[in-house]
């Protein structure tokens, strides 16, 4: 009997150790991890468990292999690639800046997710070799990580919708974790009392207005709603797109009233309650796709609506 046991307890031991093992490798599971701490102003606790998505690249695409040394902010890091050190930027998403909510949480999880170990560095068919600014432009493996998706997968950054081949992929992976809340698109990522329904939704979009884009800014608008009961007080509110670029701030005292809807144009103009102006020099919204973004006064995420 005491031998059955013992045997019992090894054939227990070997299956806890295989399951333990098939978690480790599981490319979509990851342990919580916990960035930001009561000390730092300005950043909420914040716990990020990858979403289990369903479909992962079969294989690892060939690259060049390099040490990640440490992470910049939350979509680029350095790496050393045969003792020369390159910045790479992370292909196909866009982590908040650090000087923005969730900007290091983003970057602290990254960090956690790559510093030291060896990554696998793969290009785009579909795009460039480096951006404007001379970053190795790349798609990111650890171990069986991939990271570029698995930052969206965690609510960490926003997925670009042009400029990569895997543009559909990286929409839907960002899509679900939206309706799951998770991360940056939480009710209350950066502080607030959260929102208990969204009733200021993000209505049409005219991003490609007839005739030159340059030449036609003010036709150029995305219409923001209101389908609640109450006037929305909008002070402090953003509207923005889905690069680090753009954004405009809605004016102080400005209120949708309750069933009323408000365009907010690219080009000059006079504001009023049915038209504000963004007054940018150039057009905002690319023709082939992006995302419009529309946060409150605590950078809440109140909707997201991607096109085409």
């Amino acid at each position: 009997m005491a031998s059955v046991s013992r045997l019992f307890i090894l054939v227990l031991a070997l299956a806890l150790a295989a399951a333990a093992c098939t978690l480790d490798n599981d490319p979509t599971i990851s342990a919580p991890v916990t960035s930001g701490g009561t000390d730092d102003p300005g950043v909420v606790p914040t716990t990020l468990t990858v979403l289990p998505v369903t479909t992962v690249p079969p294989t690892i695409p060939p690259g060049d292999r390099a040490l990640a040394v440490r992470a910049l902010d939350g979509d680029s890091l350095v790496v050393d690639i045969d003792g020369v050190e390159e910045e790479v930027r992370l292909i196909g998403v866009n982590a908040p800046e650090a000087d923005e909510c969730f900007g290091d949480i983003a970057r602290e999880n990254l960090a956690t997710r790559v510093a030291g170990t060896e990554v696998i560095l793969a290009t785009d068919p579909a795009g460039d070799d480096r951006d404007r600014f001379g970053r190795l432009l790349r798609y990111v493996f650890a171990g069986p990580i991939d990271v570029n998706r698995t930052l969206l997968a965690n609510g960490q950054a926003v997925s670009l919708s042009t400029g990569h081949a895997r543009q559909a992929e990286f929409r839907a992976v960002e899509e679900e974790a939206f309706e799951q809340q998770v991360g940056l698109w939480g009710t209350a990522p950066c502080g607030g009392e959260g929102v208990p329904q969204r009733a200021v939704v993000v209505g049409e979009i005219q991003a490609d207005p007839p005739g030159r884009d340059e030449e036609a800014l003010t036709e150029e608008w995305v219409e923001i709603r209101n389908n609640g009961e109450l006037a929305a007080p909008m002070t402090g509110w953003a509207l923005r797109d889905e690069s680090s670029a753009n954004r405009y701030r809605f004016p102080d005292g400005f209120e949708l009233a309750p069933g009323a809807a408000v365009r907010v144009r690219t080009g000059c103009g006079t504001d009023g309650a049915a038209d504000l102006h963004w007054c940018s020099d150039d057009p905002v919204w690319n023709n082939g796709g992006d995302t419009v973004l529309l946060l409150d006064g605590n950078s809440t995420v109140l909707d997201r609506v991607p096109y085409p």
